[in-house]
């Protein structure tokens, strides 16, 4: 079952040449590690670029989305 969350994480990350890896994010109380981006895509939102990931850890799969217009991480689903 999916649900929209649509809240802000704290992430940790990774750059390189090959672009941005989430690595672990902060929802609430809780800290997810993410063992798997199984999906990333770019969309263009007025003059900035929203990255999306797709990452699962050992149980759930989540979808994750980076603003570079303000630099903020939000979590919008979460699948168990």
């Amino acid at each position: 079952m999916t649900e929209r969350i649509n809240e802000p994480i704290t992430t940790l990350v990774t750059f390189t040449e090959k672009g941005i890896k989430p690595l672990a994010f902060r929802w609430g109380k809780n800290k997810y590690q993410i063992k798997k981006v199984t999906l990333a895509h770019t969309e263009r939102k007025g003059n900035g670029l929203v990255y999306y990931f797709s990452v699962c850890d050992d149980v759930n799969y989540f979808k994750l989305a980076f603003d570079t217009r303000n630099f903020s991480w939000r979590l919008l689903e979460l699948s168990s």
